[in-house]
């Protein structure tokens, strides 16, 4: 019964935040000059929903007491669809070599346009799978900056925190990456 609410309340919150969005068409106004009665709006602007495929590549640093090195290689990839250039779904993979770490991402990222550039913060929950430790489940808030290089491309500097919550204690991991964001 607890999956079936879980699955319930996933299908709604999809459901919503994949509804269009209507708006009128930009047009003339009908009131006296310089009046802003009728409906008036813009000929131009963002997409309202799109979805997006982004490459990364950096480091993860892990904490000073952690096993094995402290920083190593890291790559991934996440796969998003944002809503009216504010609000987003993003779900990422991303590996690191050294650790043999494989996370597996789900979240939330909440942007702030300013041509030419983009601010954000993002939440996310995951699953960190490694060969010796097996799976361990952990929150990664984060936070970047995009530069928009056209309507379709815009490169991008991120970071995340990583909780892992392992049994005696919590593992701490920073990730610093570039990427670049494909919209389609």
């Amino acid at each position: 019964m607890k999956h079936v609410n879980i699955l319930l309340a996933l299908i709604l919150a999809l459901s919503l935040f994949t509804l269009p969005a209507s708006a009128d068409e930009p047009g003339r106004t009908s009131g006296p000059e310089q009046s802003e009665f009728g409906q008036g709006g813009y000929s131009f602007g963002g997409a309202v929903s799109r979805f997006y495929l982004s490459p990364a590549f950096g480091s993860g640093i892990f904490e000073k007491n952690a096993a094995g090195d402290r920083s190593g290689l890291l790559y991934g990839v996440d796969l998003g669809y944002e809503r009216d250039e504010w609000i987003g779904l993003q779900a990422g993979y991303a590996y690191l070599p050294d650790r043999k770490m494989s996370i597996y991402s789900l979240g939330a990222r909440f942007a702030y346009n300013t041509d030419p550039f983009v601010y954000y913060i993002s939440t996310g929950a995951g699953l960190y799978h490694t060969k010796n430790a097996g799976n361990q489940f952990g929150l990664a808030p984060g936070a970047g900056i995009d530069i928009l290089v056209n309507e379709r491309i815009r490169v991008g500097l991120n970071y995340k925190h990583d909780f892992i919550f392992t049994d005696p204690a919590t593992t701490h991991v920073d990730r610093i990456y570039a990427g670049l964001k494909f919209y389609f």
